[in-house]
């Protein structure tokens, strides 16, 4: 093969966004990836006719990025309503909203100073009970620590969470893998290499050349290499680099890691009788354990019911072996729609989950910026010497990081940053 005028580390949407982008420029990339298959913390699994997503899920908002490809690849998308709830009844309850509750407890935040959220929740003199539900999404829809993370990055989250269309929501038709493939597809094929099942363990590097060593002995070469491996591996030290890089783990340092657990649950349709007591749009939240939210996947032919819970419940979940999560999964569901367990079970086909936090090559689900690290994003994202590159969801400090749209816009950013250095090289 042609030597690679880039090796980029990590096939998930990142990697791969680069690899289309600096293939269309002309260079010629070198993809490697641990796992044996492309996507990272995108798995979509096909089963009986249908797709079951086991890491990303949703399109959270009107965001070109993923968009733009779905519509250039064909790809069909459906849209959700997530807002949607039913009117409630003469003896109901209204469904408690935990987007306003964070929202109240932000408002009373610094606008320059940061601290915890729990610090913040400590201090300020609210109703209990909001302060409850602010506490819960953190956990479990930013699966964040509260006591750990950041309120300057909760402040530039939700503010990104306002602009317009991002209160509409999509997911693919077909699986979200559809999106995977058009991303390796639309690199240029006679300019890309990938090299699945490739663990990195070390890259020593000098200005304009780099020696990356995998876990099997290889050294492969290039003048560049972008890193697009998840923080929760570079945390880990997984990959060392020599020279080190103290300003890179200082911005590590202040990025985390947050749990997250889901499990789907398919039934045969004459079985299900659950339709009725979810909202409009497909989502239930109950707040309840093991699993506070649940939504539809898919209505039929043959149903998808998925569980979600972040933070301390998805560490406790991830602990148990597969099938036990499934039947705390199916334990939970009926209870959340006061269905008799039994018959669950009996139209169950499937449960389907997977453990990220246990994945070498994930160890977690999605990052989230601690106590002063509102921007180690953006320090992260910093190219060292036109030689070392790094890209991922956790490099965003735009609101945009723990989405797969912000992936790709890492994947973008990080592409062009490489062809400026080329061309600076150059002198053009």
């Amino acid at each position: 093969m042609t030597d690679p005028d880039v090796i980029v580390i990590g096939a998930g949407a990142a990697g791969l966004t680069v690899a289309r982008d600096v293939t269309a420029a002309g260079m010629h990339v070198l993809l490697l990836e641990a796992r044996d298959r492309l996507g990272g913390r995108i798995w979509t699994h096909h089963a009986a006719d249908t797709p079951i997503e086991l890491g990303a899920e949703f399109v959270h908002g009107v965001e070109e990025e993923i968009l733009g490809v779905a519509r250039q690849a064909g790809l069909p998308v459906r849209e959700t309503d997530r807002s949607a709830a039913p009117e409630p009844g003469e003896d109901s309850e209204p469904r408690p909203d935990f987007f306003s509750s964070l929202d109240v407890l932000l408002a009373h935040a610094s606008p320059a100073e940061d601290e915890s959220f729990l610090h913040l929740v400590d201090r300020v003199d609210v109703d209990p009970a909001i302060k409850a539900r602010a506490l819960a999404l953190v956990e479990g829809y930013h699966a964040a620590d509260p006591a750990t993370v950041s309120v300057q990055s909760l402040l530039i989250n939700t503010a990104f969470d306002e602009r317009p269309g991002a209160e509409r929501q999509f997911r693919f038709a077909r699986g979200y893998d559809g999106l995977v493939n058009a991303l390796f597809e639309q690199a240029v094929r006679e300019r890309r290499t990938v090299r699945l099942s490739t663990v990195v363990i070390a890259v020593a590097w000098k200005p304009g050349q780099v020696v990356v060593r995998t876990v099997d002995g290889a050294e492969l070469t290039a003048p560049r290499v972008v890193i697009t491996v998840p923080i929760g591996v570079l945390k880990a030290g997984a990959i060392a680099f020599s020279p080190a890089l103290p300003d890179k783990e200082g911005a590590i340092r202040r990025i985390a890691m947050g749990p997250a657990a889901r499990v789907s649950l398919q039934f045969a349709d004459e079985a299900w009788g659950g339709r009725a007591a979810f909202p409009a749009g497909g989502f239930l939240f109950t707040g309840e354990p093991p699993f506070p939210v649940w939504w539809i996947s898919h209505p039929g032919p043959r149903p998808v019911v998925t569980g979600w819970t972040g933070g301390r419940r998805a560490l406790a979940l991830g602990a148990l072996e597969k099938d036990a999560r499934v039947s705390a999964a199916v334990e939970g569901l009926g209870a959340a729609l006061g269905m008799d367990e039994n018959r669950l079970r009996r139209g169950l086909l499937g449960g389907f989950t997977y453990d990220w936090q246990s994945d070498p090559f994930s160890r977690g689900a999605y990052s989230y910026a601690l106590v002063g690290g509102a921007h180690a994003g953006t320090e992260l994202s910093a190219p060292v010497d036109s030689t070392l590159f790094f890209a991922g969801e956790a490099t965003q400090s735009d609101g945009r990081n723990a989405t797969v749209h912000g992936a790709i816009a890492s994947g973008e950013r990080t592409a062009k940053q490489v062809l400026a250095a080329v061309d600076a090289r150059r002198g053009t």
